[in-house]
């Protein structure tokens, strides 16, 4: 009865934000017509979706480390090719079909279990990594209200004071994770889940991380670039905002959610060349690592296939 509730609040969340998204982007793009469109698209260049595709393998090469880094906290060995193909598949399922609770800790479950490994091993490791990598979105995010407190006032009309002031708050906040990663208690508890401390790998982590979101906004900022007005650092944190949004709203792959908060956030990028922009990084973010993901299921649902299917020796004549 609770996960009934929970999943019916969840559709809920999704209808709510999908209806604001609808509203906004009625709104932002209803005046585009198919031709302004496609233009859009062809101001983006072979050279430009070359470089885009490059920043989401950068971005996924990033990815295909977090099982074996969350697991390793846990004192269980994953091999990093078994990390590259749980991970990435997990990632590219859940961003493109939404629900990543259900969606893609079902695909990690799926390849976890053929390993030998179990549920608790799947909850580790999307616990895990989705803590250390909101810990090193909170480090960029501090960084950046650091260095540019104008950001801030120009995107939600905080005074500039007050973005130092979180962005001090953000900094300390992490340091202190930081240090009870490396020197606090042997053994951290997360609700029923106990792992180890994890040492100097969590700094490593945390550059992946950090790889992650900038390789991933690049995806995005790429085509962008010239008519944002902001520099990368900027532009990774108002990314990374918005698709945690997405994230949240449960609509699958945030579809119409993102957009709307990017067309809310950008009013410099002319609209035609956004919705280019926006379609671009769908396809090659989001369609063509899905895409890759079901071929990896498909192979493994093969290889499980013939490993449960024993041939059988021929009988040998007696006499």
């Amino acid at each position: 009865m609770r996960h009934k509730l929970v999943l019916a609040a969840k559709i809920l969340v999704a209808l709510a934000f999908a209806a604001i998204a609808i509203h906004v982007l009625v709104s932002e793009f209803s005046t585009l017509s198919p031709a302004e469109i496609g233009e859009g698209l062809a101001h983006i260049g072979w050279g430009e979706a070359g470089l885009m595709l490059l920043a989401t393998l950068a971005a996924y090469a990033a990815v295909a480390t977090y099982d074996a880094f969350a697991l390793r906290y846990a004192g269980i060995s994953l091999r990093l090719r078994r990390s590259m193909v749980s991970s990435t598949s997990s990632y590219a399922i859940s961003n493109m079909l939404g629900f990543p609770v259900f969606t893609g800790n079902a695909v990690r479950f799926w390849f976890f279990e053929s390993w030998g490994l179990g549920a608790r091993e799947t909850a580790i490791a999307a616990i895990v990594t989705t803590i250390v990598c909101n810990h090193a979105l909170a480090i960029i995010a501090g960084v950046t209200f650091l260095l540019a407190p104008d950001f801030l006032t120009e995107t939600t009309g905080l005074p500039a004071g007050w973005a130092a002031a979180i962005g001090a708050a953000l900094l300390a906040v992490s340091a202190l994770l930081v240090l009870l990663g490396l020197a606090g208690p042997r053994e951290i508890r997360i609700w029923q889940l106990h792992i180890g401390r994890p040492g100097p790998a969590l700094l490593l982590q945390l550059v992946v991380c950090a790889v992650d979101y900038v390789a991933t906004a690049l995806v995005l900022y790429i085509p962008l670039g010239p008519m944002l007005g902001m520099d990368m650092l900027s532009f990774v944190v108002l990314f990374s905002i918005a698709k945690t949004i997405g994230i949240f709203s449960n609509v699958p792959g945030g579809l119409g959610v993102f957009e709307a908060v990017m067309a809310s956030a950008v009013p410099s990028v002319p609209m035609a060349d956004l919705a280019a922009a926006l379609i671009a990084y769908r396809v090659i973010f989001y369609l063509v690592p899905f895409g890759i993901a079901g071929s990896a299921l498909a192979r493994h649902a093969l290889h499980l296939a013939s490993r449960r299917i024993a041939p059988r020796r021929p009988s040998t004549p007696s006499g």
